[in-house]
């Protein structure tokens, strides 16, 4: 312990210390500050903040601490302090380097959610930090892997509990299948997805402690563990290993949200071809580390694409579950935000009626926990809400709730929100008018918009013809005043200058003339050739000198592109290609009118006169454009 404390980083020690501190604990010479009474005589707890302290007394304090469950706690704040390093070295890992299996790792780790997912409370004496070694090359070249699933029953106080552990090696050989006696309570067994009953976990006698202790075998230097939600696992397990492949991290639907993961099931069915298990059939932790072990392997061996697209058969599966949690939804109400310190009990005198009720785990340790309630039928679901003596709200995502306060058994007051699991429904008369006045209102949004759109036009238009009489200096030396620009262009105007947009370096300024001819012809007097800038304007460097003496030199830059018989001819193209796409929707709409009598091709046609009144506008838009094009080049010609 010496030696590691010795050589371990300045960050690690500082934080070591303030754990220390907030947990109160205190060695031979009593906490941090009594210590540094003691040890430094010269200045004591007056200079008490660790990160000002050398290493030398950090280590002296730390050194103090001659307690066993002291010393764990700090063996293991550094191993996850030293596991998490490896982690960043193996972000860093060149993929030209590494193993399938190490690739399979860095996706893992470089997941967007793998930091929340797997931010475990390891300072916690129950819990065991495993330990990866020193060498790395050791440490990624290793391609022994373990995987393993559990099943987990809810307890009284809403926390999770694993009854039941599975895991199989790399050569799907089953190294372990054992029940596990639960810590608390058990509230609900979930027999229908866990397969377990009270009469199993009657016969169990292994503990959590007794699992890691059988699992320590396995995690030698450089073993990976997998699985499938592994962070949950692990959990429950109290077990916090580094190097993990989360085949849920690893694999991704194509063109999906980022937050939406694939199910177990579905990559054994796209990825293996098989069936992990019958609808309707409970888990088996066995069965579930084998299928995430096989996917792995899937990509190791076999090469198999990370990336996979929805079947039809998902989505239609997906959607059926998605009806079937909205039909559930009806007859049920939602306990959340319950604080930790109120019993499941105490949440029967918050509704009425006849319910059962399904305690979720907080999020968090110590958390606000939440509660599913189910009635029997939506009617009472809805009588129950009713019932409930508060106004409603809305929550984020629109669903009614209502705030309830009420007395606990020991007297004290609690709070907590009810709220229902789906949207109300509405009568199918009202639905029908609901759509009626929905498709009037979407008629008037796209009025507005086609509107908006062509003020736009206009806008831009009128823009254009007011850019043209202006012209912009820029990259000015913040040493030349402002004054001093008047000598740099000829002819009557007036100048705006503009901030610089970083410290010390340059700012711009705009001149604007009474014509787009006096901005041209001041331009021309600028001498020197006209280059383009990266966005195709032209532009003249200027030297000039001040009226200290001193020379600089800044440029002249058009604030539009000069218009030509090419410009024109441009614009031109560009309406009669649009007269070639309305003459095209045209002859579609001709076509389609013929068969004007089912809805799909009614909506195709209304689809059809949409984008012929587009197209319409931007031709509008554009035989204005043409129009001013034609009055500047008439007036030029009229000049020469």
């Amino acid at each position: 312990m010496e030696h590691k404390l010795a050589t371990a980083e300045k960050k690690m020690l500082v934080d070591l210390v303030k754990l220390v501190q907030r947990r109160g604990l205190e060695g031979e010479n009593g906490g941090w500050k009594e210590f540094l009474n003691v040890y430094d005589k010269k200045f004591g707890s007056s200079l008490s903040d660790p990160a000002r302290r050398s290493n030398d007394v950090l280590v002296a304090f730390l050194m103090s601490f001659k307690k066993k469950e002291d010393m764990q706690l700090i063996a293991r704040i550094m191993q996850c302090s030293a596991n998490r390093d490896l982690i960043e070295k193996f972000k860093e890992e060149s993929p030209a380097k590494e193993t399938p299996e190490q690739r399979l790792v860095r996706l893992t780790i470089a997941h967007y959610q793998y930091p929340t997912a797997y931010s475990f409370p390891s300072h916690s004496k129950d819990w065991f930090v495993t330990s990866l070694g020193k060498k790395k090359s050791k440490v990624v070249k290793s391609t022994r892997m373990l995987a393993i699933d559990c099943e987990m029953v809810t307890c009284e106080d809403g926390t999770d509990a694993v009854v039941r552990v599975g895991a199989v090696d790399r050569d799907l050989k089953v190294v372990l299948d054992k029940f596990v006696k639960p810590e608390k309570p058990v509230l609900n067994y979930k027999t229908d997805i866990t397969g377990v009953t009270a009469e199993d976990l009657e016969r169990a006698t292994l503990s959590v402690t007794d699992i890691q202790k059988k699992l320590r075998r396995f995690l030698s230097v450089g073993t990976i563990l997998v699985g499938h939600g592994l962070h949950n696992d692990l959990e429950v397990l109290r077990i916090d290993h580094a190097r993990v492949i989360d085949t849920s991290f690893v694999y991704e639907f194509a063109n999906a949200p980022i937050d939406k993961r694939p199910s177990l099931n579905n990559l054994c069915k796209y990825v293996l071809g098989e069936e992990l298990r019958m609808a309707g059939a409970a888990h088996n932790c066995v069965h579930d580390a084998a299928a995430a072990m096989k996917l792995v392997l899937a990509v190791v061996e076999k090469g198999v694409e990370t990336t996979i697209q929805q079947t039809p058969e998902m989505l239609e599966a997906e959607k059926a579950r998605h009806e079937a949690r909205q039909e559930a939804g009806k007859t049920q109400l939602l306990l959340h935000k319950i604080p930790p310190h109120v019993s499941s009990q105490e949440l029967q005198g918050v509704l009425t009626g006849d319910f059962t009720v399904g305690v979720r785990p907080p999020q968090k340790l110590g958390g606000f926990y939440t509660a599913v309630v189910d009635f029997s039928s939506p009617e009472e679901a809805n009588q129950a809400f009713e019932n409930v003596q508060a106004d409603i709200g809305k929550d984020k995502g629109g669903l009614p709730q209502k705030e309830v306060a009420f007395q606990l058994s020991s007297g004290l007051k609690a709070k907590l929100f009810v709220r229902k699991m789906v949207h109300d429904e509405i009568s199918a008369p009202k639905r029908a008018r609901t759509e009626e006045e929905e498709n009037n209102e979407s008629s008037s949004k796209r009025q507005k918009r086609e509107d908006e759109s062509e003020e736009i036009n206009e806008a831009v238009v009128n823009q254009r013809e007011d850019d043209k009489k202006k012209l912009l200096l820029h990259k000015i030396p913040l040493s030349v005043p402002s004054e001093e620009l008047q000598g740099a262009i000829s002819g009557n105007f007036t100048l705006e200058t503009m901030p610089a947009r970083r410290k010390g370096k340059y700012y711009n300024a705009v001149v604007s003339f009474k014509s787009a001819e006096e901005a041209n012809e001041a331009f021309e007097n600028v001498r020197g050739d006209a280059v383009k800038d990266q966005g195709g304007l032209a532009q003249k460097m200027v030297a000039f000198k001040l009226s200290s003496g001193s020379g600089t030199c800044l440029y002249v830059r058009k604030m539009v592109q000069d218009e030509s018989e090419e410009a024109k001819e441009e614009n031109v193209n560009h309406c009669k290609d649009h007269l070639k796409e309305i003459e095209a929707l045209k002859e579609k709409l001709k076509a389609k009118d013929f068969a004007n009598s089912s809805e799909g091709q009614s909506k195709e046609i209304e689809e059809l006169k949409l984008k012929l009144k587009a197209k319409e506008h931007q031709i509008i838009a554009q035989d204005k454009i043409i129009a001013n094009l034609k009055a500047k080049l008439e007036k030029k010609q009229s000049k020469s």
